[in-house]
């Protein structure tokens, strides 16, 4: 069973010559793909279709084998709440605080505002370092701090993909290594990941097949 089947996958995208016309991609469990591209923006175009953020002009759309419908956004939570997005857009809803943002999603599904954070969320909340940090807003915090906190929040979903874009950038390079070391727990499970890097190692120990984007064309080599 794929997780991610694209069929034929139209987007059109505003910013330049970032689009996909007719494209095919499947995606299943154990697979870890590195986009290697000479254009960053297609890159990020590329996680945003995979990520259910960018609304097709046609072709199909499956997840766990079930097309989705993009008529009503609804549709797309239960898909999204599986899919882990680490990138320059990922974003935390500014009136509330980091442990509400970080609770959001279980809220929603669970129907319970009462909850607290799991011992897991708590354990990278420290080891990160942005723990005492939790009950304050998002506009408060230092940007590297916000997108710990963002990070935290993708990783602790029981994502079943996992989306980044430049690691290295996101995290920053002092918390690279922690970061790595869970990504690295992560994938025991065969977690299926696709991301951009320029670091050399993170794409030698995180991928087993490569994305080679080039104007709008994708080509795979295992």
């Amino acid at each position: 069973m794929c997780l991610i089947n694209l069929v034929d996958y139209t987007i059109d995208s505003p910013e330049k010559d970032y689009g996909f016309d007719k494209l095919d991609f499947a995606l299943s469990l154990g697979d870890a793909f590195a986009i290697i591209t000479d254009s960053p923006g297609r890159a990020h175009m590329f996680l945003k279709t995979l990520a259910m953020l960018v609304e097709p002009v046609s072709g199909d759309f499956y997840f766990k084998d079930k097309k989705v419908d993009f008529s009503d956004y609804r549709n797309l939570l239960p898909c999204k709440k599986k899919i882990g997005y680490i990138a320059s857009d990922s974003a935390m809803i500014g009136n509330i605080t980091v442990r509400e943002n970080l609770l959001y999603m279980r809220y929603y599904f669970e129907n319970s505002l009462s909850l607290s954070l799991d011992e897991i969320t708590k354990k990278l909340c420290k080891n990160f370092g942005i723990y005492d940090k939790l009950d304050m807003r998002p506009g408060r915090l230092r940007s590297v701090d916000l997108r710990t906190a963002i990070a935290i929040r993708e990783l602790t979903k029981s994502p079943d993909l996992l989306l980044i874009e430049r690691p290295e950038n996101f995290t920053g390079y002092t918390n690279l290594d922690l970061f790595t070391e869970v990504l690295r727990d992560m994938m025991l499970t065969k977690l299926p990941i696709v991301f951009i890097s320029y670091d050399r190692d993170f794409i030698e120990e995180f991928s087993n097949k490569k994305i080679f984007l080039k104007d709008g064309n994708l080509d795979i080599v295992k």
